[in-house]
Protein backbone atom coordinates (compact mmCIF):
# COMPACT_ATOMS: atom_id res chain seq x y z
CA UNK A 1 0.00 0.00 0.00
CA UNK A 2 1.28 3.44 -0.72
CA UNK A 3 1.94 5.24 2.51
CA UNK A 4 -0.46 8.01 3.37
CA UNK A 5 1.10 11.23 2.52
CA UNK A 6 0.56 12.27 2.12
CA UNK A 7 -31.29 -15.83 20.97
CA UNK A 8 -29.51 -17.23 21.57
CA UNK A 9 -31.21 -20.21 19.86
CA UNK A 10 -29.95 -21.51 16.52
CA UNK A 11 -32.45 -21.95 13.70
CA UNK A 12 -33.02 -25.42 12.32
CA UNK A 13 -33.72 -25.95 8.65
CA UNK A 14 -36.00 -28.62 7.29
CA UNK A 15 -35.32 -28.68 3.57
CA UNK A 16 -37.39 -29.90 0.68
CA UNK A 17 -35.66 -29.04 -2.60
CA UNK A 18 -35.96 -29.81 -6.30
CA UNK A 19 -32.96 -30.37 -8.61
CA UNK A 20 -32.83 -30.12 -12.38
CA UNK A 21 -30.97 -29.27 -15.57
CA UNK A 22 -28.60 -26.40 -16.30
CA UNK A 23 -29.43 -22.95 -17.55
CA UNK A 24 -28.87 -22.39 -21.26
CA UNK A 25 -28.73 -19.35 -23.50
CA UNK A 26 -28.00 -15.74 -22.62
CA UNK A 27 -30.01 -12.63 -21.93
CA UNK A 28 -30.34 -9.65 -24.25
CA UNK A 29 -28.07 -6.65 -23.83
CA UNK A 30 -30.87 -4.66 -22.16
CA UNK A 31 -31.20 -7.32 -19.46
CA UNK A 32 -27.51 -7.34 -18.57
CA UNK A 33 -25.98 -5.43 -15.69
CA UNK A 34 -22.56 -3.83 -15.77
CA UNK A 35 -19.95 -5.77 -13.86
CA UNK A 36 -18.84 -4.11 -10.62
CA UNK A 37 -15.10 -4.24 -11.29
CA UNK A 38 -14.06 -1.03 -9.54
CA UNK A 39 -12.94 -0.88 -5.92
CA UNK A 40 -10.11 0.44 -3.82
CA UNK A 41 -8.86 1.95 -0.60
CA UNK A 42 -10.54 4.90 1.11
CA UNK A 43 -8.23 6.52 3.65
CA UNK A 44 -9.20 7.77 7.10
CA UNK A 45 -8.20 11.34 6.25
CA UNK A 46 -10.11 11.50 2.96
CA UNK A 47 -13.32 9.68 3.89
CA UNK A 48 -14.78 13.05 4.86
CA UNK A 49 -11.83 15.32 4.11
CA UNK A 50 -11.80 19.01 4.96
CA UNK A 51 -12.47 20.66 1.60
CA UNK A 52 -11.50 24.07 3.02
CA UNK A 53 -7.97 22.69 3.29
CA UNK A 54 -7.95 21.26 -0.22
CA UNK A 55 -8.79 17.75 0.93
CA UNK A 56 -11.31 15.55 -0.85
CA UNK A 57 -14.35 13.65 0.36
CA UNK A 58 -14.01 10.11 -0.94
CA UNK A 59 -17.54 9.20 0.16
CA UNK A 60 -18.95 11.70 -2.34
CA UNK A 61 -16.94 10.04 -5.12
CA UNK A 62 -18.13 6.56 -4.18
CA UNK A 63 -21.78 7.59 -3.94
CA UNK A 64 -21.55 9.32 -7.33
CA UNK A 65 -20.16 6.16 -8.94
CA UNK A 66 -21.79 3.56 -6.70
CA UNK A 67 -22.92 1.39 -9.62
CA UNK A 68 -19.24 0.57 -10.27
CA UNK A 69 -18.34 -0.53 -6.74
CA UNK A 70 -18.87 -4.02 -5.35
CA UNK A 71 -16.50 -3.62 -2.41
CA UNK A 72 -14.69 -0.82 -0.59
CA UNK A 73 -11.54 -1.19 1.53
CA UNK A 74 -11.59 1.64 4.10
CA UNK A 75 -7.99 2.28 5.16
CA UNK A 76 -8.91 2.83 8.81
CA UNK A 77 -6.96 0.50 11.10
CA UNK A 78 -3.43 -0.26 12.27
CA UNK A 79 -2.47 -3.37 14.24
CA UNK A 80 -0.47 -2.54 17.36
CA UNK A 81 -0.50 -5.92 19.11
CA UNK A 82 -2.19 -9.31 19.30
CA UNK A 83 -5.12 -7.80 21.19
CA UNK A 84 -4.99 -4.16 20.08
CA UNK A 85 -5.93 -2.37 16.87
CA UNK A 86 -5.69 1.41 16.49
CA UNK A 87 -8.72 3.09 14.94
CA UNK A 88 -7.41 5.88 12.69
CA UNK A 89 -10.86 6.90 11.48
CA UNK A 90 -11.96 8.28 14.85
CA UNK A 91 -8.94 10.59 15.06
CA UNK A 92 -9.67 12.11 11.65
CA UNK A 93 -13.46 12.37 11.52
CA UNK A 94 -16.26 13.81 13.65
CA UNK A 95 -18.89 11.80 11.78
CA UNK A 96 -19.67 8.52 13.53
CA UNK A 97 -18.15 5.55 11.71
CA UNK A 98 -21.53 3.83 11.51
CA UNK A 99 -22.70 6.48 9.02
CA UNK A 100 -20.30 5.68 6.13
CA UNK A 101 -20.64 1.95 6.85
CA UNK A 102 -24.44 2.10 6.62
CA UNK A 103 -24.31 4.37 3.57
CA UNK A 104 -22.02 2.04 1.64
CA UNK A 105 -23.95 -1.09 2.57
CA UNK A 106 -27.24 0.56 1.61
CA UNK A 107 -25.76 1.02 -1.86
CA UNK A 108 -24.98 -2.69 -2.06
CA UNK A 109 -21.25 -2.16 -1.46
CA UNK A 110 -19.47 -4.59 0.83
CA UNK A 111 -17.22 -2.95 3.44
CA UNK A 112 -13.90 -4.69 4.14
CA UNK A 113 -11.68 -2.27 6.08
CA UNK A 114 -7.93 -2.59 5.83
CA UNK A 115 -5.64 -3.31 8.77
CA UNK A 116 -1.98 -2.35 8.34
CA UNK A 117 0.94 -3.56 10.45
CA UNK A 118 1.96 -0.93 12.98
CA UNK A 119 4.24 -3.18 15.02
CA UNK A 120 8.02 -3.05 15.11
CA UNK A 121 10.40 -5.33 13.21
CA UNK A 122 9.67 -9.00 13.79
CA UNK A 123 6.79 -8.46 16.23
CA UNK A 124 3.92 -9.55 13.98
CA UNK A 125 5.79 -12.66 12.86
CA UNK A 126 6.35 -13.55 16.50
CA UNK A 127 2.65 -13.08 17.27
CA UNK A 128 1.76 -15.45 14.46
CA UNK A 129 4.42 -17.90 15.60
CA UNK A 130 2.68 -19.28 18.70
CA UNK A 131 -0.75 -20.91 18.93
CA UNK A 132 -1.93 -18.74 21.81
CA UNK A 133 -0.92 -15.34 20.43
CA UNK A 134 -2.07 -16.29 16.93
CA UNK A 135 -5.47 -17.29 18.33
CA UNK A 136 -5.64 -14.00 20.22
CA UNK A 137 -4.96 -12.05 17.03
CA UNK A 138 -7.59 -14.03 15.12
CA UNK A 139 -10.13 -13.25 17.84
CA UNK A 140 -9.20 -9.57 17.93
CA UNK A 141 -9.75 -9.18 14.19
CA UNK A 142 -12.93 -11.26 14.13
CA UNK A 143 -14.39 -9.29 17.04
CA UNK A 144 -13.63 -6.02 15.22
CA UNK A 145 -15.46 -7.21 12.11
CA UNK A 146 -18.52 -8.44 13.99
CA UNK A 147 -18.77 -5.45 16.35
CA UNK A 148 -18.88 -3.00 13.44
CA UNK A 149 -21.04 -5.14 11.13
CA UNK A 150 -18.32 -5.18 8.47
CA UNK A 151 -18.63 -7.63 5.59
CA UNK A 152 -15.07 -8.78 6.15
CA UNK A 153 -11.51 -7.53 6.59
CA UNK A 154 -8.51 -6.71 4.38
CA UNK A 155 -4.96 -7.41 5.59
CA UNK A 156 -2.15 -5.16 4.39
CA UNK A 157 0.81 -6.47 6.36
CA UNK A 158 3.69 -4.90 4.40
CA UNK A 159 6.12 -4.89 7.30
CA UNK A 160 7.08 -8.45 6.38
CA UNK A 161 8.35 -7.19 3.02
CA UNK A 162 9.75 -3.77 3.85
CA UNK A 163 10.71 -3.88 7.55
CA UNK A 164 11.60 -7.46 8.49
CA UNK A 165 14.93 -8.87 7.33
CA UNK A 166 15.07 -11.06 4.22
CA UNK A 167 16.63 -13.87 6.24
CA UNK A 168 13.38 -14.16 8.23
CA UNK A 169 11.14 -14.62 5.18
CA UNK A 170 11.07 -18.46 5.23
CA UNK A 171 9.94 -18.40 8.86
CA UNK A 172 7.41 -15.68 8.12
CA UNK A 173 5.91 -17.77 5.32
CA UNK A 174 4.95 -20.75 7.47
CA UNK A 175 3.58 -18.51 10.22
CA UNK A 176 1.65 -16.39 7.74
CA UNK A 177 -0.03 -19.41 6.15
CA UNK A 178 -1.12 -20.80 9.54
CA UNK A 179 -2.53 -17.42 10.48
CA UNK A 180 -4.48 -17.05 7.23
CA UNK A 181 -5.95 -20.55 7.60
CA UNK A 182 -7.10 -19.80 11.16
CA UNK A 183 -8.44 -16.32 10.43
CA UNK A 184 -10.26 -17.56 7.34
CA UNK A 185 -12.01 -20.27 9.35
CA UNK A 186 -13.05 -17.77 12.01
CA UNK A 187 -14.38 -15.19 9.56
CA UNK A 188 -16.11 -17.69 7.29
CA UNK A 189 -17.87 -19.30 10.26
CA UNK A 190 -19.41 -15.86 10.82
CA UNK A 191 -20.26 -15.37 7.11
CA UNK A 192 -17.49 -12.77 6.73
CA UNK A 193 -14.91 -12.32 3.95
CA UNK A 194 -11.12 -12.31 4.04
CA UNK A 195 -9.16 -10.05 1.70
CA UNK A 196 -5.37 -9.95 1.49
CA UNK A 197 -3.18 -7.22 0.00
CA UNK A 198 0.39 -8.07 -1.03
CA UNK A 199 3.26 -6.89 -3.22
CA UNK A 200 4.00 -8.87 -6.38
CA UNK A 201 5.11 -12.50 -6.51
CA UNK A 202 6.71 -14.26 -9.48
CA UNK A 203 6.59 -17.80 -10.79
CA UNK A 204 9.54 -19.64 -9.17
CA UNK A 205 10.09 -21.42 -12.49
CA UNK A 206 11.44 -18.15 -13.87
CA UNK A 207 14.20 -18.12 -11.27
CA UNK A 208 12.63 -15.08 -9.63
CA UNK A 209 10.30 -15.17 -6.63
CA UNK A 210 9.31 -11.64 -5.72
CA UNK A 211 7.87 -11.47 -2.21
CA UNK A 212 7.29 -15.22 -2.21
CA UNK A 213 6.54 -15.58 1.50
CA UNK A 214 3.01 -14.22 1.01
CA UNK A 215 2.44 -17.71 -0.37
CA UNK A 216 -0.36 -17.24 -2.88
CA UNK A 217 -0.62 -20.98 -3.71
CA UNK A 218 -0.92 -21.96 -0.05
CA UNK A 219 -3.50 -19.32 0.96
CA UNK A 220 -5.57 -19.20 -2.23
CA UNK A 221 -8.40 -21.47 -1.08
CA UNK A 222 -8.68 -19.65 2.24
CA UNK A 223 -9.03 -16.08 0.97
CA UNK A 224 -11.89 -14.37 -0.84
CA UNK A 225 -9.92 -11.56 -2.42
CA UNK A 226 -6.31 -10.82 -3.40
CA UNK A 227 -5.21 -7.24 -4.07
CA UNK A 228 -1.79 -7.00 -5.72
CA UNK A 229 0.04 -3.69 -5.34
CA UNK A 230 1.21 -3.13 -8.89
CA UNK A 231 2.69 0.32 -8.31
CA UNK A 232 5.75 2.21 -7.08
CA UNK A 233 7.99 0.58 -9.68
CA UNK A 234 9.45 4.08 -9.76
CA UNK A 235 9.00 6.33 -6.72
CA UNK A 236 9.68 9.83 -5.45
CA UNK A 237 13.27 8.90 -4.57
CA UNK A 238 14.19 7.07 -7.79
CA UNK A 239 15.01 8.21 -11.27
CA UNK A 240 12.00 9.13 -13.45
CA UNK A 241 9.92 6.32 -14.90
CA UNK A 242 6.49 4.69 -14.97
CA UNK A 243 4.75 4.05 -11.64
CA UNK A 244 3.23 0.65 -12.37
CA UNK A 245 3.99 -0.35 -15.97
CA UNK A 246 1.88 -3.14 -17.40
CA UNK A 247 4.85 -4.93 -18.97
CA UNK A 248 6.41 -5.11 -15.49
CA UNK A 249 3.43 -6.49 -13.59
CA UNK A 250 1.71 -8.70 -16.17
CA UNK A 251 4.03 -11.70 -15.56
CA UNK A 252 3.14 -11.52 -11.87
CA UNK A 253 -0.54 -11.22 -12.75
CA UNK A 254 -0.35 -14.32 -14.94
CA UNK A 255 1.32 -16.24 -12.11
CA UNK A 256 -1.45 -15.09 -9.76
CA UNK A 257 -4.14 -16.47 -12.09
CA UNK A 258 -2.34 -19.83 -12.06
CA UNK A 259 -2.41 -20.06 -8.26
CA UNK A 260 -5.52 -18.12 -7.21
CA UNK A 261 -9.04 -18.21 -8.67
CA UNK A 262 -8.93 -15.27 -11.16
CA UNK A 263 -12.22 -13.79 -9.95
CA UNK A 264 -10.59 -13.19 -6.54
CA UNK A 265 -7.74 -11.10 -8.03
CA UNK A 266 -7.72 -7.29 -8.17
CA UNK A 267 -5.11 -5.19 -9.98
CA UNK A 268 -3.74 -2.57 -7.58
CA UNK A 269 -3.82 0.63 -9.65
CA UNK A 270 -2.38 4.05 -8.72
CA UNK A 271 -4.23 7.26 -9.46
CA UNK A 272 -1.11 9.17 -8.53
CA UNK A 273 2.22 9.79 -10.17
CA UNK A 274 5.42 11.75 -9.65
CA UNK A 275 6.91 14.94 -11.00
CA UNK A 276 10.71 14.72 -11.21
CA UNK A 277 13.19 17.53 -11.81
CA UNK A 278 15.62 16.19 -14.43
CA UNK A 279 17.79 19.20 -15.20
CA UNK A 280 18.42 22.74 -13.96
CA UNK A 281 20.05 25.24 -16.30
CA UNK A 282 21.27 28.51 -14.78
CA UNK A 283 21.05 29.75 -11.20
CA UNK A 284 17.51 29.78 -9.84
CA UNK A 285 16.34 32.93 -8.05
CA UNK A 286 15.27 32.91 -4.42
CA UNK A 287 11.59 32.95 -5.41
CA UNK A 288 11.86 29.55 -7.13
CA UNK A 289 10.09 26.80 -5.13
CA UNK A 290 12.33 24.37 -3.24
CA UNK A 291 10.76 21.53 -5.23
CA UNK A 292 12.47 22.88 -8.35
CA UNK A 293 15.90 21.86 -7.12
CA UNK A 294 17.59 18.90 -8.80
CA UNK A 295 18.30 17.40 -5.37
CA UNK A 296 14.65 17.42 -4.33
CA UNK A 297 12.53 14.27 -4.25
CA UNK A 298 9.84 14.04 -6.89
CA UNK A 299 6.56 15.73 -6.01
CA UNK A 300 3.44 13.58 -5.94
CA UNK A 301 0.66 14.42 -8.38
CA UNK A 302 -2.84 13.00 -8.49
CA UNK A 303 -4.89 12.12 -11.51
CA UNK A 304 -7.56 14.51 -10.26
CA UNK A 305 -5.19 17.48 -10.64
CA UNK A 306 -3.06 16.29 -13.54
CA UNK A 307 -4.65 18.78 -15.91
CA UNK A 308 -2.63 21.55 -14.27
CA UNK A 309 0.54 19.75 -15.41
CA UNK A 310 -0.81 19.23 -18.92
CA UNK A 311 -1.59 22.96 -19.11
CA UNK A 312 2.03 23.97 -18.41
CA UNK A 313 3.51 26.09 -21.23
CA UNK A 314 5.16 23.83 -23.78
CA UNK A 315 4.10 20.61 -22.02
CA UNK A 316 4.26 17.50 -24.22
CA UNK A 317 2.26 14.44 -23.12
CA UNK A 318 2.97 10.99 -24.57
CA UNK A 319 0.98 7.88 -23.76
CA UNK A 320 3.11 4.72 -23.64
CA UNK A 321 1.08 1.67 -24.75
CA UNK A 322 3.57 -0.82 -23.30
CA UNK A 323 3.52 0.80 -19.88
CA UNK A 324 -0.11 1.90 -19.92
CA UNK A 325 1.05 5.27 -18.56
CA UNK A 326 1.50 8.85 -19.67
CA UNK A 327 4.76 10.81 -19.60
CA UNK A 328 4.65 14.62 -19.57
CA UNK A 329 7.74 16.72 -20.31
CA UNK A 330 7.85 20.45 -19.69
CA UNK A 331 10.27 23.23 -18.74
CA UNK A 332 9.60 25.83 -16.07
CA UNK A 333 11.36 29.21 -16.19
CA UNK A 334 12.10 31.40 -13.17
CA UNK A 335 13.36 34.97 -13.13
CA UNK A 336 14.31 37.01 -10.09
CA UNK A 337 17.30 37.76 -7.91
CA UNK A 338 19.83 35.66 -6.04
CA UNK A 339 20.66 35.96 -2.34
CA UNK A 340 22.86 38.96 -3.11
CA UNK A 341 20.05 40.74 -4.91
CA UNK A 342 21.60 40.33 -8.35
CA UNK A 343 19.32 39.38 -11.28
CA UNK A 344 19.32 35.68 -12.16
CA UNK A 345 17.21 33.11 -13.99
CA UNK A 346 16.98 29.37 -14.55
CA UNK A 347 15.21 26.75 -16.59
CA UNK A 348 14.03 23.57 -14.86
CA UNK A 349 13.23 20.49 -16.93
CA UNK A 350 10.52 18.16 -15.58
CA UNK A 351 9.45 14.60 -16.33
CA UNK A 352 6.07 13.45 -15.03
CA UNK A 353 4.71 9.89 -15.06
CA UNK A 354 1.18 8.91 -14.06
CA UNK A 355 -1.69 6.58 -15.00
CA UNK A 356 -4.37 8.53 -16.84
CA UNK A 357 -7.80 7.50 -18.14
CA UNK A 358 -6.26 5.51 -21.00
CA UNK A 359 -4.11 3.63 -18.51
CA UNK A 360 -7.18 2.80 -16.45
CA UNK A 361 -8.90 1.52 -19.57
CA UNK A 362 -5.89 -0.66 -20.37
CA UNK A 363 -5.96 -2.20 -16.90
CA UNK A 364 -9.71 -2.76 -17.14
CA UNK A 365 -9.11 -4.69 -20.35
CA UNK A 366 -6.70 -6.93 -18.43
CA UNK A 367 -9.56 -7.61 -16.02
CA UNK A 368 -11.62 -8.69 -19.01
CA UNK A 369 -8.78 -10.66 -20.61
CA UNK A 370 -7.97 -12.71 -17.51
CA UNK A 371 -11.53 -12.72 -16.08
CA UNK A 372 -10.38 -11.03 -12.87
CA UNK A 373 -12.34 -9.58 -9.98
CA UNK A 374 -11.45 -6.03 -10.94
CA UNK A 375 -9.29 -3.01 -10.17
CA UNK A 376 -8.29 -1.79 -6.69
CA UNK A 377 -7.50 1.93 -6.75
CA UNK A 378 -5.09 3.70 -4.43
CA UNK A 379 -6.60 5.90 -3.27
CA UNK A 380 -10.31 6.46 -3.82
CA UNK A 381 -11.31 10.06 -4.41
CA UNK A 382 -8.13 11.24 -6.10
CA UNK A 383 -9.03 9.87 -9.53
CA UNK A 384 -10.86 11.83 -12.20
CA UNK A 385 -14.20 11.02 -13.78
CA UNK A 386 -12.65 10.28 -17.17
CA UNK A 387 -10.68 7.38 -15.68
CA UNK A 388 -13.62 5.63 -14.04
CA UNK A 389 -15.68 6.19 -17.19
CA UNK A 390 -13.04 4.30 -19.18
CA UNK A 391 -13.35 1.43 -16.72
CA UNK A 392 -17.12 1.63 -16.97
CA UNK A 393 -16.98 1.04 -20.73
CA UNK A 394 -15.26 -2.28 -20.09
CA UNK A 395 -17.59 -3.06 -17.18
CA UNK A 396 -20.58 -2.67 -19.49
CA UNK A 397 -18.98 -4.86 -22.15
CA UNK A 398 -18.37 -7.48 -19.44
CA UNK A 399 -21.96 -7.19 -18.22
CA UNK A 400 -23.63 -10.01 -16.35
CA UNK A 401 -27.11 -11.42 -16.76
CA UNK A 402 -29.27 -9.93 -14.02
CA UNK A 403 -30.84 -12.47 -11.65
CA UNK A 404 -34.18 -11.61 -10.04
CA UNK A 405 -35.39 -13.49 -6.97
CA UNK A 406 -38.93 -13.74 -5.61
CA UNK A 407 -40.23 -15.57 -2.54
CA UNK A 408 -43.53 -16.10 -0.72
CA UNK A 409 -44.11 -17.55 2.73
CA UNK A 410 -46.96 -19.41 4.38
CA UNK A 411 -47.02 -16.97 7.28
CA UNK A 412 -45.28 -13.91 8.66
CA UNK A 413 -46.02 -14.80 12.27
CA UNK A 414 -45.18 -18.01 14.12
CA UNK A 415 -45.26 -19.39 17.60
CA UNK A 416 -42.05 -20.79 18.98
CA UNK A 417 -41.60 -24.31 17.62
CA UNK A 418 -43.68 -23.76 14.48
CA UNK A 419 -42.16 -23.73 10.98
CA UNK A 420 -42.68 -21.41 8.03
CA UNK A 421 -42.82 -22.73 4.48
CA UNK A 422 -41.14 -20.74 1.71
CA UNK A 423 -41.36 -21.10 -2.05
CA UNK A 424 -39.58 -18.92 -4.54
CA UNK A 425 -37.97 -18.54 -7.94
CA UNK A 426 -34.79 -17.21 -9.47
CA UNK A 427 -35.06 -16.01 -13.05
CA UNK A 428 -33.15 -13.81 -15.46
CA UNK A 429 -34.59 -10.43 -16.33
CA UNK A 430 -35.99 -11.85 -19.58
CA UNK A 431 -37.91 -14.52 -17.66
CA UNK A 432 -35.69 -17.54 -18.30
CA UNK A 433 -35.22 -19.71 -15.19
CA UNK A 434 -31.92 -19.96 -13.34
CA UNK A 435 -31.69 -23.74 -13.15
CA UNK A 436 -29.66 -26.14 -11.01
CA UNK A 437 -27.76 -23.51 -9.01
CA UNK A 438 -27.13 -23.56 -5.25
CA UNK A 439 -29.61 -21.59 -3.16
CA UNK A 440 -28.62 -20.01 0.15
CA UNK A 441 -30.75 -18.81 3.01
CA UNK A 442 -29.69 -15.52 4.56
CA UNK A 443 -30.87 -15.24 8.16
CA UNK A 444 -30.59 -11.99 10.11
CA UNK A 445 -31.45 -12.21 13.81
CA UNK A 446 -30.79 -10.01 16.80
CA UNK A 447 -27.90 -12.35 17.61
CA UNK A 448 -26.23 -12.02 14.19
CA UNK A 449 -26.37 -12.92 10.51
CA UNK A 450 -25.77 -16.30 8.90
CA UNK A 451 -25.80 -17.68 5.38
CA UNK A 452 -26.04 -21.37 4.54
CA UNK A 453 -26.81 -23.55 1.55
CA UNK A 454 -30.23 -25.21 1.45
CA UNK A 455 -30.16 -26.98 -1.93
CA UNK A 456 -30.50 -26.10 -5.61
CA UNK A 457 -33.09 -24.63 -7.94
CA UNK A 458 -35.25 -26.86 -10.12
CA UNK A 459 -35.44 -26.79 -13.90
CA UNK A 460 -38.00 -24.00 -13.73
CA UNK A 461 -35.85 -21.97 -11.29
CA UNK A 462 -38.04 -22.72 -8.28
CA UNK A 463 -37.05 -23.73 -4.76
CA UNK A 464 -38.95 -24.74 -1.64
CA UNK A 465 -37.98 -25.05 2.01
CA UNK A 466 -39.37 -25.08 5.54
CA UNK A 467 -37.70 -23.21 8.37
CA UNK A 468 -38.04 -23.84 12.08
CA UNK A 469 -37.13 -20.59 13.85
CA UNK A 470 -36.07 -19.97 17.42
CA UNK A 471 -36.63 -16.20 17.35
CA UNK A 472 -37.93 -13.39 15.16
CA UNK A 473 -35.90 -13.33 11.99
CA UNK A 474 -35.37 -11.51 8.71
CA UNK A 475 -35.17 -14.13 5.98
CA UNK A 476 -34.08 -13.86 2.35
CA UNK A 477 -32.67 -16.26 -0.21
CA UNK A 478 -29.79 -15.79 -2.62
CA UNK A 479 -27.70 -17.36 -5.35
CA UNK A 480 -24.00 -16.70 -5.79
CA UNK A 481 -22.60 -14.30 -8.33
CA UNK A 482 -20.85 -16.02 -11.23
CA UNK A 483 -18.85 -14.72 -14.14
CA UNK A 484 -22.02 -14.66 -16.26
CA UNK A 485 -24.69 -13.82 -13.69
CA UNK A 486 -25.21 -11.29 -10.92
CA UNK A 487 -25.91 -12.33 -7.37
CA UNK A 488 -29.58 -13.27 -7.04
CA UNK A 489 -31.44 -11.96 -4.01
CA UNK A 490 -35.07 -12.26 -2.96
CA UNK A 491 -36.80 -9.51 -0.99
CA UNK A 492 -36.45 -9.81 2.78
CA UNK A 493 -39.36 -11.39 4.65
CA UNK A 494 -39.68 -10.58 8.34
CA UNK A 495 -40.97 -13.54 10.34
CA UNK A 496 -42.16 -12.72 13.84
CA UNK A 497 -41.85 -15.47 16.46
CA UNK A 498 -44.00 -15.32 19.57
CA UNK A 499 -43.58 -17.28 22.78
CA UNK A 500 -45.77 -20.31 23.46
CA UNK A 501 -47.78 -19.99 26.68
CA UNK A 502 -49.23 -22.87 28.70
CA UNK A 503 -51.26 -21.90 31.77
CA UNK A 504 -53.94 -22.93 34.25
CA UNK A 505 -56.92 -21.01 35.59
CA UNK A 506 -59.85 -22.37 37.64
CA UNK A 507 -63.08 -22.95 35.73
CA UNK A 508 -65.01 -21.26 38.53
CA UNK A 509 -64.00 -18.51 40.92
CA UNK A 510 -65.57 -16.61 43.79
CA UNK A 511 -65.47 -12.85 43.61
CA UNK A 512 -63.37 -11.19 46.28
CA UNK A 513 -61.13 -14.25 46.66
CA UNK A 514 -57.48 -14.14 45.51
CA UNK A 515 -56.32 -16.90 43.16
CA UNK A 516 -52.87 -17.83 41.81
CA UNK A 517 -52.77 -18.23 38.02
CA UNK A 518 -49.73 -20.32 37.02
CA UNK A 519 -48.09 -21.15 33.72
CA UNK A 520 -44.92 -21.35 31.68
CA UNK A 521 -43.54 -19.75 28.50
CA UNK A 522 -41.47 -21.39 25.79
CA UNK A 523 -38.61 -20.93 25.29
CA UNK A 524 -37.90 -21.09 29.00
CA UNK A 525 -36.25 -17.86 30.07
CA UNK A 526 -36.41 -15.36 32.90
CA UNK A 527 -37.62 -11.78 32.60
CA UNK A 528 -40.60 -12.12 30.25
CA UNK A 529 -43.47 -9.80 31.14
CA UNK A 530 -46.70 -11.81 31.40
CA UNK A 531 -50.15 -10.18 31.67
CA UNK A 532 -53.58 -11.61 32.53
CA UNK A 533 -55.99 -9.96 30.09
CA UNK A 534 -59.78 -10.00 30.41
CA UNK A 535 -60.21 -9.08 26.76
CA UNK A 536 -60.01 -5.36 27.29
CA UNK A 537 -56.52 -5.06 25.75
CA UNK A 538 -56.98 -3.49 22.34
CA UNK A 539 -55.98 -0.43 20.38
CA UNK A 540 -55.76 1.53 23.61
CA UNK A 541 -53.16 -0.89 24.93
CA UNK A 542 -53.00 -2.98 28.08
CA UNK A 543 -54.22 -1.39 31.28
CA UNK A 544 -51.49 -0.72 33.80
CA UNK A 545 -53.85 -2.20 36.39
CA UNK A 546 -53.98 -5.57 34.61
CA UNK A 547 -52.55 -8.37 36.79
CA UNK A 548 -49.05 -9.28 35.69
CA UNK A 549 -45.87 -11.11 36.57
CA UNK A 550 -42.34 -11.83 35.31
CA UNK A 551 -41.10 -15.30 34.41
CA UNK A 552 -38.46 -17.16 36.41
CA UNK A 553 -35.36 -18.78 34.82
CA UNK A 554 -37.37 -21.94 34.06
CA UNK A 555 -39.99 -19.88 32.23
CA UNK A 556 -42.67 -20.31 34.91
CA UNK A 557 -44.83 -17.51 36.22
CA UNK A 558 -47.46 -16.91 38.87
CA UNK A 559 -50.06 -14.15 38.76
CA UNK A 560 -52.25 -13.23 41.71
CA UNK A 561 -55.78 -12.28 40.67
CA UNK A 562 -58.86 -11.26 42.64
CA UNK A 563 -62.07 -11.17 40.54
CA UNK A 564 -64.43 -8.33 41.46
CA UNK A 565 -67.37 -8.93 39.13
CA UNK A 566 -69.62 -11.95 38.84
CA UNK A 567 -70.79 -13.74 35.74
CA UNK A 568 -69.18 -15.48 32.77
CA UNK A 569 -65.76 -13.95 32.06
CA UNK A 570 -63.01 -14.64 29.52
CA UNK A 571 -59.31 -14.42 30.25
CA UNK A 572 -56.08 -14.96 28.33
CA UNK A 573 -52.35 -14.58 28.88
CA UNK A 574 -50.33 -12.00 26.93
CA UNK A 575 -46.54 -11.74 26.66
CA UNK A 576 -44.89 -8.46 25.79
CA UNK A 577 -42.53 -8.15 22.83
CA UNK A 578 -38.81 -8.38 23.57
CA UNK A 579 -35.65 -8.46 21.48
CA UNK A 580 -35.97 -11.51 19.24
CA UNK A 581 -39.61 -12.18 20.03
CA UNK A 582 -42.90 -10.59 19.09
CA UNK A 583 -45.77 -10.30 21.53
CA UNK A 584 -47.96 -13.38 21.87
CA UNK A 585 -51.28 -14.34 23.34
CA UNK A 586 -52.95 -17.53 24.44
CA UNK A 587 -56.49 -18.63 23.58
CA UNK A 588 -59.26 -17.29 25.79
CA UNK A 589 -60.46 -19.42 28.71
CA UNK A 590 -64.02 -19.00 30.06
CA UNK A 591 -64.40 -18.67 33.83
CA UNK A 592 -67.64 -18.49 35.87
CA UNK A 593 -67.25 -15.95 38.65
CA UNK A 594 -69.88 -16.32 41.40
Amino acid sequence: MKKASFRPLVSTLVISMLISSALVGSASAEDRQLRKIFSGWMTDYSTYGDTTKGQIQAMDYVVAHSEMFGQILPFWYTLTGATSIKDKYVTQNSIDKSIPIATLQSLGIKVLPTITDGTKEGVLSKIMGTDSSRAALVKTITDLVIANNYDGIDLDFEGFAFVDKIATWPTIQSRWVKFIVDLSASLHSNSKLLSVTTPYLLDPKTGKKGYYFYAWPQISEHIDRLNIMFYDYHKYDTKPGPIGPINWFEPSLIYATQTVAPWKIYIGTPNYGYNWVTKVTGICPTNAPASEKKTSNAAIIHQLKAQAILDKPGAIATYNEKFGETNVLYTAEFNGVNKSGAPTSCKVDHSVWYVDARGYGARAKLVEKYRLGGIAEWEIGYGDNLAIEEVKKVAIAMGQDKVIGEVVTSTDNLLYGESAAFSGTFKLADGRPVSNVPVFIDIKRSSGTTRRAIGSTAADGTFQTKILLGESTEVSFSTDETWDRTLGQTPIRTIGVGRVVSWKIPATMKHGVTYKITGQVQPKVAGVNVILDDGSAGSAGISLKAPRSITLPDGTFEIEFTPTKTGSKQFRILTEAQTGFSSSKSAFATVWVR
